[in-house]
């Protein structure tokens, strides 16, 4: 399991399930997320020091170094704590990977903010998505999002809705076009769970009524937010979302 932390705004520190660093003189959000290639490794900035915690290494490293703390290397043993520079691949990122005196490296896990992508953040969740400000139909939709190296925005939670902006009605990625009744994730082709099946969809749906084989939801804070329709005839808003670039 990959160690990461957060930092949330002004140096809080709240310890999840990934490491979202920020600060007052920071516009942009990163995550870190520790590196598992030998062939990786970054130039050391300066003297090691002795850190209680992962989260302290990384949030001294960004307060004493700013921007040029890019990565920063912990280990969880004795506490050293190496600040980094950018990450190097090859031979000479070979070189500067760190021994297990060292500890692990640690570097950013970064979300593509071409074509209009962006971070956010809801609680311990995070996506890297694209939300348009345009409506398409269902291929439409699914062929732009494909073409920009993503796909619909899927969520396996109602937690994970809260990613996208409310009162919106967004088409997701989730159909029954291969087999109806059998609703799909567009990104791996699982079928949803009965359970929450139940929660997304308001009383009724989905109810095919109209050949309606798509799903669209409208964020409201509550269960119950999903509503099939024709994939076709209707167009709706659209998110697409990309992974992040992991090392």
């Amino acid at each position: 399991m990959v160690s990461v932390i957060k930092f949330a705004l002004y140096g809080t520190l709240v310890e999840v399930q990934e490491l979202h660093v920020s600060a007052a003189s920071l516009e942009r959000q990163q995550i870190f997320t520790k590196v598992t290639s030998s062939s990786l490794g970054s130039d050391r900035l300066g003297q090691a020091w002795t850190d209680q915690s992962l989260a302290g290494c990384g949030l001294r490293c960004k307060e004493k170094y700013g921007s040029r703390c890019q990565t920063f290397m912990y280990n969880s043993n004795t506490g050293l704590c190496t600040p980094g520079s950018f990450l190097k691949s090859g031979t000479f990122g070979a070189a500067l990977a760190p021994s297990a005196a060292v500890g692990d490296l640690f570097a950013p896990f970064s979300c593509d903010t071409s074509d209009g992508f962006t971070h956010v953040i809801s609680g311990t969740l995070a996506a890297c998505i694209m939300a348009s400000n345009f409506s398409l139909n269902y291929p439409e939709a699914h062929a732009l999002c494909l073409h920009l190296g993503a796909h619909l925005f899927v969520s396996r939670s109602m937690q994970r809705f809260n990613l996208l902006p409310p009162m919106i009605k967004y088409v997701i990625g989730l159909t029954d076009i291969a087999e109806e009744g059998k609703f799909v994730w567009q990104d791996n082709g699982e079928t949803i769970i009965e359970s929450f099946k139940t929660s997304l969809f308001n009383s009724g749906e989905p109810n095919d009524i109209r050949g309606e084989d798509c799903v669209n939801v409208r964020v409201t804070g509550s269960n119950h937010i999903a509503n099939d329709y024709p994939c076709d005839t209707f167009k709706h808003r659209f998110v697409c979302e990309r992974s992040y670039i992991r090392y």
